[in-house]
Order: C-alpha cells, then structure tokens, then sequence
C-alpha cells in the first residue's frame, strides 16, 4: 500500500526518535567520558587510564550490536516490527536509568564498573536491534527517487540527538561548579533522556500502524565489489563522525581545556551541520550533474581537517575550538544525500534494505566504538595530539574514494 503524505510524517518520526533517543544517549557518555571516568575508573596518576577505561567500555556498547540485530531481528519476525521496537525502547530506557542511577567506585567498588559496563551493553543491544527496522521504513516510506534523502534523516537525527546532548552538558557546565559536575552533574542528561521515552513509545505505535510500502520481492546478490565499497564507505563516515563527537572530550583531556569551552564548541559545530544540512539536500538530489564537486568537498574535508587539528593544538582556546568544530560538521552535511544515495543504488532493489543494514550494523560495530579509544590510545602511546587530525583526513580519503568506487558499480547496476 502506498504511504500518503500525513502517515509518511508519522512513519519518518516513529523511525527517527528512536535514533534519536539512541544517539542522545550514546553520545551524553562521550561528552561526559571525563567526568564518568572519575566516577568509576578513577586515576591517581591524573593521566589518561580513567578516560581510555571509560572509551573502551563506550566500545563494548557497539561489539553488542550484530547480536542485538539478530536477536531483536528474530523476535521481530514472530511477534511483528511494531513489538520489536517497542521492546528495543524498553532496553534504551534500562541503559539510561543504569547510567543515570549506578552509585560511583567510590560507594559500591568493582561493581559501580560493572554496571556501567552492563548499562552500555544494553544500549549497544538496542540499537542492533533499531538498524533494519528503521532503515525499513524510513526507504519504504520515500517517495520514488527520493531513497538516498530519507536514509539520510538517520544522520539528521543523529545530529539533533548529539545536540541536545552536548546543549544540555553546556547548560550544566554554565550552572554547576566544576565539582559538581564531576560529583553528580553529568547524572542529569541521562535522567534527562528517560523523560522522551513514554512520548517516543506513543509516537512509535502510532507510526507502525500506518500503511507502508514494502521492499520489493527477490534474491538478486549485490557485486562483492559493492558490498566491500559500501563497507569502506561506512567506515569512513563513521570514524569522522565520532572523531567529531569525540571532540568535547578531546578539548578537556587532551588540550586540557574546560568542559564548558569544549561543549561550546560543539554545540556551534553541530548548529552549522545543521545548517548546511539543506545545502546538503539540493546538492544530493542533483548528484549525478556534481559528482566532481562531491568528489572533492570529500577530499577537501580530509585535507582541511590537518591544519584545523594543528591551530587547536597550538592556540588551544575557545576561537581555534569554534573553527575546527564548525569547519567539520558544515563540510561533513554537504555530501550527506550523495554517500546515502550512492550505497543504496550500488545494490539491486530486492537485497537492498536487508543486505544494507547488516553490512552498516557490521562495519558501525567494528569501527564506531572503538574509534574514540584508538585515538585516545595513540595520543597517549605517541604524545602527539595530532594523531586525532591524521585519522581524519584518513577517514575521509577512504570515504571519497569508495564513493568514487560506488558511483560506477551503480551505473553498472541499473544500465
């Protein structure tokens, strides 16, 4: 059945504030890494342990996803997508009220860790399990051409969810003193993060109730080329992306400035991503007449990325914050149609969906979580700040040229 206009308003939003929700609470924990980290791996030495303990627990989270898709994808298939997503709000609710609730190392010992560890297990199982029934609905609810668009609203929720996360840490930092934000602040935007759970199970019920499209029938397999390319691709964009939402914890471990100028700093970066975000649409839907110019705001991105790095090293400070944080996320939105639309058609219509959220599951699972730790693990191990900048402009070169790859085996697909 096709979806009119007000159900496919219902089905986007049903879709996304579970992204939302999920990357919310994902990325609260990367801002508050620092203060987490006092709480429940604490360091006397004052040097980098407490944080890469807390990065490495962040990371377990993701290593929780293929099982969480599986097993919520199974339970899906015999009580139907609407119960399955119910269930995986439920699992988003235990993590945040773990975290926002677990007593410190202080209080209770070894088992303050453990909790936390179970907390981001949780979290990591949830969204395993939110991947393909979302990507489902928002490509079935798009209209004809407009595939690559809608599954870019996943990026546009991520957004807004990381917003209000480092908007509601910039709050806290401006109205509680540094102590208290260490002592119990950071509880708050996981508290916080509970109260959109009752309104995100009543929007959600409402949108899997409305008719959708359906995936068109088929067993065609993809190229192996176009699985790998669009693994590459994933990669890349995923290591950026968390090395730009790694940032606040960059600016206060690593540069060794305040919570509240780092949170500031972000907070710009993100309302200039989304910004161009509409710069970002009407440069998609024209990509097959700016494939060259795609091209090259990639490889641009890479290579900016450097100097951007260097200037907040050596002037560490709000200005040099603001330019590197706005820089990325505003170049970032300007491919964001093009790299979405470009890995769905390098695949044939009948596997898309399917085939797509398994091998995006896979590669956010191998390189998302363990990105922040990578990166705090080769600063401490080197003691060059730098190795942030170099993983960037790295992520980006392997994005472009994947991208590259994909527009060709798509024009192979549908000639």
């Amino acid at each position: 059945m096709a979806t009119s206009g007000p159900d496919r308003v219902m089905l986007v939003a049903g879709a996304c504030v579970g992204n939302f929700l999920e990357f919310y609470s994902f990325l609260a924990y990367a801002y508050f890494a620092p203060m987490i980290g006092d709480a429940f791996f604490p360091d006397s030495t004052g040097g980098l342990n407490s944080l890469l303990q807390t990065m490495l627990v962040f990371a377990a989270g993701f290593i929780a996803r293929p099982v969480g898709a599986v097993a919520i994808g199974r339970y899906a298939a015999r009580h139907g997508r609407q119960q399955a997503m119910m269930f995986s709000f439920l699992l988003m609710a235990l993590g945040l009220g773990l975290l926002a609730a677990t007593p410190s190392a202080r209080v209770i010992g070894p088992w303050a860790p453990l909790l936390i560890l179970l907390a981001r297990i949780v979290q990591g199982f949830s969204e395993g399990g939110e991947i393909g029934p979302v990507t489902a609905l928002l490509f079935d609810a798009a209209p004809p051409g407009r595939g690559g668009l809608y599954a870019s609203l996943q990026y546009l929720t991520q957004l807004l969810g990381s917003l209000a996360a480092v908007t509601v840490g910039l709050v806290l930092s401006l109205v509680l003193t540094h102590a208290q934000l260490y002592d119990w602040g950071w509880r708050i935007p996981f508290a916080l993060g509970l109260v959109i759970v009752p309104a995100g199970f009543a929007l959600r019920r409402i949108a899997t109730s409305a008719p959708h499209g359906t995936p068109p029938p088929g067993t065609a397999r993809p190229p192996r080329l176009a699985v790998e390319l669009i693994a590459l691709t994933v990669a890349g964009g995923t290591i950026a992306t968390y090395l730009r939402h790694f940032g606040v914890s960059y600016a206060i471990s690593v540069l060794h400035l305040s919570a509240r100028i780092g949170m500031l700093a972000n907070v710009a970066g993100m309302l200039a991503g989304l910004a161009t975000v509409p710069l970002g649409w009407w440069v998609g839907l024209r990509a097959h007449r700016l494939r060259g110019v795609i091209g090259m705001l990639m490889v641009l991105t890479g290579v900016v990325s450097v100097p951007l790095y260097h200037y907040a090293i050596t002037q560490p400070g709000l200005p040099s914050q603001l330019l590197l944080n706005c820089g990325l996320f505003a170049l970032s939105s300007l491919t964001l149609v093009p790299m979405w639309q470009a890995m769905l058609d390098a695949l044939p219509s009948a596997s898309r969906v399917l085939l797509f959220g398994f091998i995006y599951a896979t590669t956010v699972s191998l390189f998302g979580g363990f990105t922040p730790s990578l990166v705090t693990w080769l600063i401490q191990h080197t003691g060059d700040a730098m190795m942030a900048g170099y993983l960037m402009a790295l992520a980006y070169g392997v994005q472009a040229a994947a991208w590259y790859g994909l527009n060709r085996v798509g024009r192979r697909c549908h000639a």
